[in-house]
């Protein structure tokens, strides 16, 4: 059975906004969502990494081992996402990505997979 998915972002030759810096605002993913499908392409090498923020406490995590991906390299990933923890919190989770090297977004596109 084929995932059903919905684009959360999609963008092509975008000026990185500066290392490590979110490339779009954070965005919450919908109720039905189990993860997020990340494809990218850079002009120059650079970590990626994925942000997220309940609001008060903020993280970044490395995607690729933490390794840079090469440029002119087509990169996929699929992350979990919730945008609301099952924990006590309850909190409300947003989610963006940042290159830690300013340079050209080649391709940047985020399908979110539901669940159904």
């Amino acid at each position: 059975m084929a995932d059903k998915t919905r684009f959360v972002y999609a963008g092509y030759s975008l000026s990185a906004p500066g290392a490590s810096t979110d490339i779009f605002t954070k965005k919450a993913p919908g109720a039905a969502a189990r993860a997020w499908r990340i494809t990218i392409a850079l002009t120059v090498s650079s970590v990626l990494n994925m942000t997220a923020t309940d609001g008060s406490t903020a993280h970044a995590w490395g995607l690729n081992a933490s390794l840079p991906l090469e440029a002119a390299d087509l990169y996929v990933f699929e992350v979990p996402v919730k945008g609301t923890m099952d924990d006590s919190s309850n909190a409300s989770v947003t989610y963006s990505l940042q290159v830690e090297t300013d340079g050209v977004i080649e391709v940047l596109l985020i399908e979110e997979i539901i669940n159904y």
